[in-house]
Order: C-alpha cells, then structure tokens, then sequence
C-alpha cells in the first residue's frame, strides 16, 4: 500500500502507488508485492516523451500536473533513494536505462532530460537482427543491478523486429534490523490462519520483545507496528517495514477499503498518533516473489491512448518525421522479490516498459502482535514518507 504521508511533490508518486495497489489487489486474492516507486519511475521516464491527449492521460493517472512537477517529483525520491545508502547499515540502489534500436533517431532534448532528470544511461542494441541476444543482456543488466534477485524479467516473446525501446527501472534494498531477532527464538511450523479461520499452512514465525513505534487504530479495525532498520544517523533518513495487521475477526479486504481513501492514509501514518509501546511482535519469516503484466492496471487508472498503436503520441521521443511507425507502449512487466529473515530484509524490484512502432513510549501492558493471519507490509522512508516496496501476505508463500 502506498502511503501518501508526504507534502513534498514526491506525494503525487505516492498517491499513484496506491491508486495502483488498489486496482491489483482487486483482481488479486493471493500474495502481492510489488515497488510502486519503480513502476512510478518507468512510466515517468516515458511520460517524459509523451504529446497531447497521451501526456495528458499519463500525467493524470501519476498525479502530476506537468512534465516540469513530474520530473521534480521523480528527482525528489531518486535523491532519497541514491542518498541513503548507508554501507554496512542499508544498502540501496537504484538504476535507470534506455535500450534503443540502433540507427533510431531519439530527439536530443530527450535523451539530455532522461540523462540529467532521471541519470538514465542510453545503450544502442539491434531488436531487428540479434533481439535473443538484446533480451539477455537487458536480463542480465537487470541481474547485476538487484544484486540476482530479479532474473528473466524478459522473455524472447516480449521483442520482435518491431520493437524499438525499452525503458527499464530497477531498485534494490537490503536492511538490517536495529534489533535484530534472535534465530532460537524462531518458533517453527507455527499455523497461520486465514479469515475463516482454516489453516493455510505453516510458517517459521520470528519472535522478539521490543518497544516499537505502535498505534492501534480503531477506525481501522486493525494494529500498525514499524519495524526500524539500522541507519546512519548522518544521512537523515529512516527506513522502517511497516506492518499492519487487521484484528481478530476483521477481514484484510476491508481494512484495505479503508487505506484506499487518502485521508484515512495520512491519519494512520501520521507520526503523531503512534506512540512507544513494550510489543510481543511474531513476524513470519518468509520469501516473496511477484511478477504480472501492469498494462490492465494502468488503463484503468486512465493510461489509454499510450498502450493504442493508433493513438499514442510519443513524438517527444521521436517525431514523426524520423519514425518508420507509430510507437506505442506493447507492455508493461514489473517482478519483485523479497526476504524477511531474523537479520533483516532484502527486496528488489524491476520494471520494463517496452516500445514498439505500430505495424500499420508510553508505558502500558505489552502488546501482543502476531501475524498469524493475513496482513499488509511495506518498507518505507519514514521521514518523506516515501513507499518503495508494498504486499499483502495472504497465505503462506514458500517454506521459510
């Protein structure tokens, strides 16, 4: 779920993300996890190219006014990621490229503004005569990048001699605990539970005692925790894995119905109704990976044109007078993957947006937290409230 608690241009990233989670989550009653902050990303790089009545419907459905706040906004949490690495405490990477048919006239002004607004690197390749070849460099490009979390984000199915571009975002982070969890207190094949209170399952649940960052909100119907990583306190930034977890006898889908409105959002997430509680927390440990085609989701938050062969103006990229055919975006493929362990977590996310010409403390009891049953879990830039990973762990995902 993205979280929209920042008043800085980078809000309309994170009211696009949760627009976004919400459209996959109802076509979706399985695990999800996904980078709203990538997908942002690559649809931004090529909003940077669009005309008309196509810029329009994407910078709508992004939530920006114009290119001009549009590539504010992307520069404010690109700055946030690429500043934050912290060495041994958070690691955290973020890489742009744009992969190009050979002898394709990109507009200048295009290529400067993906180099200075977004560092995006171009790199000539030949979809038209070696595209196996194209496919597995990109692949192993993306590899190198997540640290070999994210592989085949491309099939040989998804380029042919009509494609001309593909924009790629990748992002990578790797936490650890400020209190880590001690591996003999891990309590292993502990039940998890779904609504109807059948079993789903297994999990090897992590288990520690610890003040936490707590609320428990009642609108909601649900507990909120912030799970703290280590950081350099030099930096400025706080990364934390949020978890919220619905209490007993209310159902994850409605608690989501309730964070899809944005006031309800920055009023569970705003830092002055948390407080310091003494919590039994009981956090599976667990490894996530998520692939899906985002094109459905982004036509129905009003992206329409971009995805027609017949109607989408990409002529920022490249004009009419240099294209041997209409280009339009052929598909949209973002894969996630993460690992919640007692060290820490690592997750990394991939987007590729590929480009064809149209053929024609407060003291209290201790709390118990125990996510024995669905819940919700991000991680998050705490102080701008930046979302960059978000799921739903419905059902057990693999053995942990």
């Amino acid at each position: 779920m993205a979280l929209n608690t920042s008043s800085t241009q980078d809000g309309g990233f994170e009211q696009f993300g949760l627009n976004l989670y919400n459209v996959v989550r109802e076509s979706s009653s399985s695990n999800i996890f996904l980078s709203p902050a990538s997908i942002a990303l690559a649809m931004a790089m090529c909003t940077a190219g669009a005309k008309h009545g196509t810029l329009e419907q994407m910078l709508k459905a992004l939530n920006s006014k114009s290119i001009d706040e549009l590539n504010k906004a992307s520069k404010g949490v690109m700055q946030v990621i690429l500043s934050a690495d912290s060495g041994n405490f958070i690691k955290l990477k973020l890489a742009n490229r744009l992969f190009a048919q050979k002898d394709y006239k990109i507009n200048v002004e295009y290529q400067s503004l993906l180099e200075k607004s977004y560092s995006a690197g171009i790199e000539e390749v030949d979809f038209n005569n070696n595209g196996p070849l194209v496919v597995k460099d990109i692949n192993k490009w993306v590899e190198d990048q997540t640290n070999k979390l994210i592989k085949d984000l491309l099939s040989q199915n998804d380029v042919n001699s009509d494609t001309r571009l593909i924009l790629v975002n990748c992002i990578y982070f790797k936490g650890t605990w400020m209190k880590q969890f001690k591996p003999d207190d891990t309590i292993k094949d502990t039940p998890f539970y779904l609504e109807d209170k059948s079993t789903a399952g297994k999990v090897n649940m992590m288990y520690q005692k610890q003040t936490y960052s707590y609320t428990n909100d009642k609108n909601l119907n649900a507990q909120v925790i912030h799970i703290p990583y280590k950081n350099a306190e030099s930096n400025g930034h706080q990364f934390v894995f949020t978890v919220i977890l619905p209490a007993e006898g209310v159902s994850l889908s409605d608690v989501e119905k309730k964070l899809s409105d944005e006031n309800t959002q920055k009023n569970v997430f705003d830092k002055s109704n948390r407080t310091r509680q003494e919590v039994n927390l009981f956090l599976p440990k667990f490894k996530m990976e998520f692939k899906f085609i985002v094109n459905d989701a982004l036509k129905q938050l009003g992206m329409e044109d971009a995805f027609n062969g017949q109607k989408a103006d990409f002529t920022g990229i490249v004009t009419k007078e240099n294209n041997d055919g209409n280009l339009y975006i052929s598909k949209v493929i973002h894969k996630a993957f993460i690992e919640v362990n007692e060290e820490g977590s690592e997750a990394a996310a991939a987007t590729a947006v590929v480009m064809m010409r149209c053929c024609a403390v407060v003291r209290s009891q201790i709390i118990e937290f125990k996510c024995d049953r669905p819940f919700l879990f991000m991680i998050r830039e705490d102080e701008r409230g930046i979302t960059l990973f978000t799921g739903k762990f419905a059902t057990p995902p693999t053995a942990s």
